[in-house]
């Protein structure tokens, strides 16, 4: 069931997403050949603030020794990750992955997903509690009374400049076309962006898409207190 994006949009205004075509086939640099896509570079965009640019890299809920699950977090500042190795993106077997310490099994390709509840659908991978952790690309909505996780599909999307035409192109802002490729769902590709101050992960941001039924459980506001809002642009690393 697919959803119009709301006539208030957060990072943007006058925006409207068009999935691209299923698979890998749409990502930077895809190889007809192995039908993957990379490498690829995921970066913050559009938050009009100190992140965007910054590329994402992963917190792992546990320590890397025994993790397989977390977080694709920003950094609060970019020097933070200058010196580190850079995480590798690619898309394979349909969706968006990004290669980590996942333990004793050593590096793997991770799928990412958008997951949890609707309020708090964060960006990451491996995230436990789900119906099924591997049961991927799928919506799961909230009815009335019964909370019900959401596994939220990560398309990537851009918006049709001429829809009898076919062309496809990136995000128009106010009419002007914008050069990028964006990660989103339930045509959404509007992101909430939470600044965090963990004592063993340090400084960074969470995302979590500002999809349906987002809004913030305490206060009904659209936004969390200091949230701001930006967009996941994917490029060729």
């Amino acid at each position: 069931m697919g959803l119009n994006l709301i006539a208030i949009a957060f990072a943007a205004s006058n925006i409207t997403a068009v999935p691209l075509a299923d698979g890998c086939v749409a990502y930077p640099g895809y190889d007809n050949a192995t039908s993957i896509a990379g490498p690829l570079r995921v970066v913050a965009d559009s938050t009009g603030k100190e992140p965007d640019g910054f590329r994402f890299i992963p917190k792992f809920a546990i320590a890397v020794g025994g993790g397989s699950w977390g977080f694709m977090v920003i950094p609060t500042t970019e020097n933070e990750t200058a010196g580190a190795k850079e995480t590798p993106f690619r898309c394979g077997n349909g969706t968006l992955q990004a290669r980590l310490n996942v333990g004793i099994q050593g590096d793997r390709w991770q799928t990412l997903i958008a997951a949890g509840t609707p309020a708090e659908s964060v960006f990451g991978f491996g995230l436990p509690d789900l119906p099924d952790p591997n049961y991927h690309l799928k919506i799961w909505y909230v009815r009335p009374y019964v909370l019900v996780k959401m596994l939220a599909v990560l398309n990537i999307w851009m918006l049709r400049a001429n829809a009898n035409t076919g062309l496809v192109y990136s995000h128009i802002v106010d009419g002007v076309v914008q050069p990028g490729v964006f990660l989103g769902a339930v045509n959404v590709t509007t992101w909430g962006f939470n600044y965090q101050n963990n004592t063993e992960a340090g400084e960074y941001y969470f995302v979590r898409l500002l999809g349906p039924n987002s809004n913030n459980l305490a206060t009904g506001k659209p936004l969390n207190p200091g949230e701001f809002t930006g967009y996941i642009k994917i490029t060729a690393a």
